[in-house]
C-alpha cells in the first residue's frame, strides 16, 4: 500500500500513470471503509490527487474519462467526501465543487449527474458552516433567468437544496440578501425553504443583516454572512461564482445589479459627506 505513494507515482509526468494511482487509492478506500487506510496527511494527498482526476469528467471523450467515473462512483458510494470534512480540506472542497459545476454543465450521463448530487448533499448535509464560496454558486445555478440557460445546472441545484432543505433553511435567505436578490428570482424550491424559516427572516432583518455584498466567508447558523478573515482581499462570492460558469450564465439578475450599484453610490456618496 505504501508503494503507491512513491514520488515516482505521484508526481508522475503523464497524466494516465496519475489517474490510474488515485484509482487504486478510490479502491482502498472502497474497501477499508469506514476505516481510512492511511494517515492524515497522506488522506490530504489523496484526495488532492482525486479531486485532479474527477476535472477530467468535464469531457467524455477523453481516454481517462472511464476510470474517472469509476473514482467519483466510489467516492459517493462510500461517502469518502466526508473524510475531507474531517480534514478540513475546505479549499479542496471549493475546488471540487468548481469541477462539478464544470462537469454539470457539459450535460453528462445520469451515472455521473448522481455522484456529484450524492457528494454534494453529503458535504452539504455535514458541513458545520456552509461557505459562500460553495452556496452562491448553488443558488447561481436556480436563479430564474438560469434555467434554459444551463437546464442540467438547474436541475441539479434544485435537487441538492431540496435534499439539504432542513440544512439549508436557516441560512439561504441571509445567502439570498446578501448578493441584493429576493426569493422571486429562484426557483420555487428557494422560496419553499424560505417560507418555511420565518422567524429566521425575521431575525436576519432586526439584526440588519441584509448587507448585499461580502467578501469570502461562511453563513452562520443564524443566517448571518461571517467573514473569513483570510479570504483575499476585495474578492467576494458573486465572483468565485461568477467564475464557474460561461458569460451566458447569469450570476445576480440585471435590475437587482444595477440597483445595487445605484445604493452603493448614494451610500457612498452619504458617507462622504458626513465626513
Amino acid at each position: 500500500m505504501m508503494a503507491l505513494f512513491a514520488d515516482s507515482l505521484l508526481k508522475h509526468s503523464v497524466e494516465g500513470v496519475r489517474v490510474s494511482v488515485t484509482h487504486c487509492f478510490s479502491e482502498l478506500l472502497r474497501i477499508s471503509a469506514p476505516q481510512e487506510p492511511y494517515n492524515d496527511d497522506q488522506m490530504k494527498v489523496i484526495f488532492e490527487l482525486i479531486v485532479e482526476a474527477l476535472a477530467k469528467l468535464s469531457q467524455a471523450s477523453t481516454r481517462y474519462y472511464e476510470k474517472a467515473l469509476l473514482i467519483l462512483e466510489t467516492v459517493a458510494r462510500v461517502k469518502a467526501c466526508l473524510l475531507m470534512l474531517d480534514l478540513n480540506c475546505d479549499a479542496l472542497v471549493v475546488q471540487m465543487f468548481q469541477n462539478f459545476w464544470a462537469i454539470i454543465r457539459s450535460d453528462p450521463a445520469d451515472d455521473v449527474l448522481w455522484a456529484v448530487e450524492q457528494i454534494m448533499t453529503d458535504i452539504l448535509s455535514e458541513s458545520e458552516d456552509i461557505s459562500l464560496d460553495l452556496l452562491s454558486p448553488l443558488l447561481a445555478s436556480v436563479l430564474k433567468e438560469n434555467k434554459n440557460v444551463a437546464p442540467s445546472c438547474w436541475k441539479l441545484g434544485e435537487r441538492v437544496i431540496a435534499s439539504c432543505a432542513a440544512k439549508l433553511g436557516p441560512v439561504i435567505y441571509g445567502a439570498i440578501q446578501s448578493n441584493g436578490t429576493t426569493v422571486d428570482d429562484y426557483s420555487p424550491v428557494v422560496a419553499s425553504i424560505c417560507e418555511n424559516e420565518p422567524k429566521t427572516m425575521e431575525n436576519n432583518c432586526a439584526n440588519g443583516s441584509s448587507q448585499r455584498v461580502v467578501a469570502h466567508g461562511t453563513v452562520g447558523s443564524a443566517g448571518e454572512v461571517v467573514p473569513d478573515l483570510d479570504g483575499a482581499p476585495g474578492s467576494n462570492a458573486g465572483d468565485t461564482a461568477a467564475l464557474l460558469f460561461p458569460n451566458d450564465m447569469v450570476m445576480v439578475p440585471a435590475a437587482k445589479a444595477s440597483a445595487y450599484e445605484a445604493d452603493s453610490a448614494d451610500s457612498n456618496g452619504s458617507t462622504k459627506a458626513g465626513n
